[in-house]
């Protein structure tokens, strides 16, 4: 079930894990339609530039599907008034925390259309989730969102239990940018002496080596640089709106920190076809090294963050399962 790749000792440089093709190369039909039916254009990082921030916001918000009012609560946390959305379908208490962390290349923010996922994802995973729009490139430069992702965890760490939470079982979901920050926030929980406060964390699409060398070099960042959906060069857009100049920093590329030894287990989801893939397969590979639990999977023939797969795909049922079973393993 679990991926298995070939370690490579690289002399001079200790371990490094090249990634190997999870599958065949062949792209799942169901994706090849979901790219059809969007018009996918590849842009090259010239062409990019020149589209307007907002055009980027406005095309990129999927169409809001309705969900019951009275199962969100919309807040404004800590001195930064970071707002957050609440997410509670069962109205329960006692409930594990999800506290999620959206995609959207650090300049994307909480977008109206995302809201239904986090709900279903509450009901998924019988939890409440707290969704943290934290502030966005290129108003807001790194660390803007690093300091808003990991000031709301804390806030809720403390209090969480307000809203019907279980502050003892708080998992950390991230998609793409939102996985980098939780890496991030789980390095920096480690530091000030609070990482047992995360008993989770779950990274999908995990950019974490934003240095334009690893997007050179990297063989998953080659093969799938365009004709997938998410493109090299809509990488480097990312990373020069993100943090310019400040891709060597850990908290900018969190795969680059040496010592990860008693961060929380992890759950990360890598797909073939992601210029992203290999990015989650040497983070896998370095926390295992690190004596961390992972559990991870290359799901073959998809592309990032298993997108355009329908919701009744069995690929986003065995994500699902993999995260239940990992919450219930490491809540014990």
């Amino acid at each position: 079930m679990f991926i298995i790749f070939l370690i490579i000792l690289i002399a001079g440089t200790g371990q490094k894990l090249l990634g190997q093709a999870c599958g065949n190369r062949q792209l799942d039909p169901r994706v090849t339609s979901f790219l059809r039916i969007i018009g996918n254009e590849d842009m090259t990082h010239e062409q990019l530039r020149t589209i307007p921030i907002q055009q980027f916001r406005l095309a990129a918000d999927p169409p809001a599907r309705p969900y019951p009012a009275a199962d969100v609560k919309r807040i404004k946390i800590t001195a930064d008034s970071i707002p957050v959305l609440v997410f509670n379908p069962s109205h329960a208490q006692n409930l594990p925390i999800i506290i999620n962390y959206h995609g959207g290349g650090f300049f994307l923010p909480l977008l109206k259309g995302l809201e239904h996922s986090l709900w279903q994802e509450a009901k998924t995973f019988g939890a409440i989730v707290f969704a943290i729009d934290y502030r966005v490139a290129p108003e807001n430069k790194f660390p803007a969102a690093v300091n808003d992702s990991y000031n709301a965890f804390k806030w809720i760490a403390e209090h969480g239990n307000e809203f019907g939470g279980d502050t003892s079982r708080i998992t950390l979901i991230g998609n793409s940018a939102g996985a980098n920050l939780v890496a991030v926030i789980t390095q920096k929980a480690k530091k000030d002496k609070i990482s047992n406060k995360i008993k989770l964390q779950v990274l999908n699409g995990l950019p974490a080596d934003l240095s334009p060398k690893n997007m050179e070099t990297a063989i998953s960042y080659q093969e799938n640089a365009k004709g997938y959906w998410q493109t090299k060069a809509a990488c480097y857009l990312a990373l020069e709106l993100y943090a310019p100049g400040q891709y060597n920093h850990p908290e900018v590329s969190p795969l680059l920190t040496e010592d990860l030894i008693g961060l929380p287990p992890a759950v990360i989801i890598n797909a073939e076809f992601d210029p992203l893939r290999d990015d989650g397969i040497l983070y896998a590979a370095k926390l295992r090294k690190n004596g961390v639990k992972v559990w991870d999977k290359c799901f073959a023939g998809q592309i990032h963050m298993l997108v355009g797969l329908p919701p009744d795909a069995l690929e986003l049922k065995e994500y699902e399962t993999m995260v239940k079973m990992a919450m219930k393993e490491s809540f014990k």
